[in-house]
């Protein structure tokens, strides 16, 4: 291995799997891996790539000067546990029957709405987040974005003058823990700030100990009481933990106002959210939990705190590749034969070797050459074209690797939001940004 390259813990390829380490689920001779690539950064909520452990989720937007990265936990929601039956319900739907049966459907779906007019209760925003990097939006260049369904991760790579900084995410299930590392290829051009905000009701406070602390509490009614705060119950209360680590001779860190960490001429830097709540079921009252968020939160990051970045990554590797590489789908055209001598160019130019004894209990894995790796997925990956530009030219030209791709995404959705133990899914996922979201409208 050259001085300065760095060994990721990966698991090993097996049968049908290999094909995707050689970006063969569906190759043609214009080579497309299964990414869900991106031009630009997100402009809107629904141009951010989504990432998530079943529980903790984020949107990534991949800004140059700013960065904001959406959180979300599936356990935050208005209100409290309680009888929400509509003694009126009976009378209103006994009425909808009856105009539909008239055949008078307009006035029915009018009625209707008397079945739903009582706000129910909604998912709610855990917050985000915010990175600033001081830097002109219009001055980079080389700028890429892309959602890798075949690792759960998401990276974004651009220049600026003679630097090229890169950023990569990804939500650990196996140790809950959200995860990003964000670097630079040359000594000491690293400097941002960061912290944490939320639309909810919350403080936050950062230390000395690189650590930036969010508590807040959801509203314990969907729109609270005129004038009788006894009648407005305590809601989920829930924290969020931002602990940061840098790298590099001369890096440096302090804290801003009480609430922020900069980061002062860095090699890299890696930061690792973890979130909980007071969420004990649907049947106890948040004023009656046991639960510290808190403590559940430090607990969690003193698990991972000396861990590094590769062995995280290993970890959420084995456990994602487990679920995702159980299916394959080709629909392209391309014979075995080209398909073996294609697998066989991509695996001949990474070195493999066997895992050591003292692999921290990650068994099975094997190492990989990151550059190497980053270098041939580029070969593979042909002239660049974004994910939107090849779903508007789907009407042109029937890409079945884009069928392939989006075949994929839908999988990886439901992978990242929701797992055992974990909520059930949202409409979206556990992807939201708002205290109000949208689907509630549609459906009342």
């Amino acid at each position: 291995m050259e001085e300065g390259e760095e060994w990721v813990w990966v698991q090993p390829p097996m049968g049908a799997d290999a094909e995707w380490w050689a970006g063969g689920g569906g190759e043609t001779e214009e080579a497309r891996p299964l990414k869900v690539q991106f031009s630009e950064p997100a402009k809107h909520f629904t141009d951010a790539a989504p990432i998530g452990n079943g529980r903790l989720g984020a949107m990534v937007w991949g800004g140059v000067a700013s960065e904001t990265l959406q959180l979300n936990h599936d356990t935050l929601w208005t209100g409290v546990p309680g009888n929400y039956t509509d003694p009126d319900a009976p009378a209103v739907l006994s009425k909808v029957r009856e105009l539909v049966d008239n055949g008078q459907y307009a006035e029915a779906s009018l009625a209707a709405v008397g079945l739903s007019d009582h706000p129910s209760d909604v998912y709610q925003p855990l917050g985000s987040i915010n990175l600033n990097f001081g830097d002109s939006d219009d001055a980079y260049i080389a700028y890429e974005r892309e959602l890798d369904l075949t690792t759960a991760t998401v990276n974004v790579k651009y220049t600026l003058g003679d630097v090229e900084f890169t950023r990569e995410h990804f939500s650990s299930n196996p140790h809950q823990v959200l995860v990003t590392k964000i670097s630079a290829n040359k000594s000491g051009c690293l400097s941002f700030i960061v912290y944490l905000d939320s639309k909810l009701h919350h403080d936050s406070s950062a230390s000395s100990a690189n650590q930036i602390i969010m508590e807040g509490s959801c509203p314990g009614k969907r729109i609270p009481p005129k004038g009788n705060e006894s009648e407005n119950p305590s809601g989920i209360k829930f924290s969020a933990i931002l602990e940061l680590h840098i790298g590099g001779d001369d890096g440096k860190v302090q804290v801003l106002n009480d609430r922020q960490l900069k980061v002062d001429g860095s090699d890299w830097a890696i930061l690792l959210l973890a979130a909980s709540s007071l969420f004990e079921g649907p049947f106890t009252k948040p004023s009656d939990s046991k639960k510290d968020p808190t403590s559940a939160c430090l607990n969690t990051l003193s698990l991972v705190r000396n861990m590094s970045y590769s062995q995280l990554l290993a970890y959420h590797l084995d456990d994602y590749q487990n679920l995702f590489n159980r299916v394959t789908l080709q629909l392209s055209k391309v014979s075995s034969e080209a398909l073996r001598g294609k697998r066989l160019a991509f695996l001949n130019q990474i070195p493999i070797q066997n895992s050591p004894k003292s692999d921290c209990g990650v068994s099975g894995l094997v190492e990989l050459n990151s550059s190497k790796v980053d270098s041939s997925a580029k070969l593979m990956d042909g002239t660049f074209k974004s994910t939107a530009e090849r779903v508007k030219s789907f009407k042109d030209d029937e890409d079945p690797l884009l069928v392939e791709l989006l075949f994929h995404f839908g999988r990886y959705l439901l992978i990242s939001c929701s797992r055992p133990g974990t909520q059930v899914a949202n409409l979206q996922g556990i992807w939201n940004k708002d205290i109000e979201p949208a689907w509630e409208y549609a459906l009342s």
